[in-house]
């Protein structure tokens, strides 16, 4: 997502490297932004950058319940088989969003 430099605030966290005029290296993907990355994206007259998109919380409380559930669907099976395992994983997401 772009995201206009003056709109930023500390914590965001860049999708790409962010380069200045001539190719020079600002940041690099994954950085999250202090005050101090804000500051130089500005002098270096950096307009826009991409932002990661931020990843919703987790209720705990619904993700123990959709393991429970989970795990009672798969009681039996072979728990350290990496298949298994995959689908577990699989099972919990979509127990997840059909909760939310």
């Amino acid at each position: 997502m772009r995201i206009p430099v003056r709109d930023l605030k500390p914590g965001a966290v860049l999708a790409e490297a962010v380069s200045g005029p001539g190719g020079r290296q600002l940041a690099t993907a994954g950085t999250a932004l202090t005050p101090q990355h804000l500051q130089v994206l500005r002098a270096w007259g950096i307009e826009s950058v991409d932002i990661a998109e931020a990843k919703p919380a987790i209720d705990q409380q619904l993700l123990l319940a959709a393991q429970r559930t989970a795990a009672a669907r798969f009681r039996g099976q072979p728990a350290d088989h990496p298949a298994v395992r995959a689908l577990f994983q699989a099972a919990v997401v979509r127990l997840l969003r059909a909760r939310t």
